[in-house]
């Protein structure tokens, strides 16, 4: 017997089978115009500070719907090795929200901004030997003090030349002092050190983006970790 509903079955397996391949074409062509967005955002933002290009993730799928309308709920952006005045980022996080571009693809604004930096304690401690309070102890900088920490967001920095025959060490709470500085407060010394001031204040300038020091800092093994903020930012031509 012939089964008349044999042909519309396959009509129905063929529609789903070009549906399915609509659909990953679509799915494709989203996740590579996302990529390609990524890469140009990647290089409009090296041009605010970044000495390399950062890593740029976009938010959201589909992607494209926000092509269309030129805007985009949340980009997030990573990098590492940035210099900051005396000071190394060694790693940064930001999330910008927000973001819009012109009718052309080739401007935009996006804000705020907010995330996180680290900065080594290998670069406090390069940092304060270079520092004018410190740099006639440690011969210009060329003895490096070494550093650490050791809780309650202290760090202490540790000096031993003539084989140990001289030694020193302070102990510094860290906290921020306003958009752009850290500020270090003498918690005890010994040796040549207890004749430091009780404070020294370490700038962390020329961070990217107009990003800025936000809120409190926290001093662990890993560095000192520290909020970052800027209320916008523009970028391309």
């Amino acid at each position: 017997m012939y089964d008349y509903q044999a042909p519309k079955r396959r009509r129905g397996r063929k529609a789903l089978i070009w549906v399915a391949v609509v659909l990953v074409l679509l799915v494709g062509l989203d996740f590579g115009a996302k990529a390609y967005a990524q890469n140009v955002a990647a290089s409009q933002l090296q041009k605010r500070g970044f000495p390399s290009k950062p890593n740029v993730s976009i938010a959201g799928f589909p992607f494209l719907t926000q092509v269309i309308t030129r805007s985009f709920q949340q980009i997030t952006i990573t990098s590492s090795n940035i210099p900051a005045g005396p000071l190394k980022i060694t790693s940064l996080r930001v999330v910008a929200d927000n973001v819009h571009l012109s009718g052309s693809f080739q401007s935009g604004t996006a804000g705020p901004l907010h995330g996180t930096i680290v900065i080594s304690l290998g670069s406090i401690g390069t940092a304060l030997s270079a520092a004018g309070p410190l740099a006639s102890f440690v011969a210009g900088g060329s003895k490096i003090l070494n550093i650490k920490s050791v809780g309650n967001n202290e760090v202490k920095g540790s000096l031993n030349i003539f084989g140990g025959a001289v030694s020193a060490s302070a102990v510094w709470q860290v906290s921020r002092a306003g958009p752009a500085d850290i500020n270090l407060h003498k918690v005890s010394s010994s040796g040549v050190f207890s004749s430091l001031p009780n404070d020294i204040t370490l700038p962390v300038s020329s961070l990217p983006a107009g990003l800025q020091l936000s809120g409190g800092l926290n001093a662990s093994a890993s560095g000192i970790t520290a909020h970052v903020y800027a209320r916008s930012v523009t970028f391309g031509s």
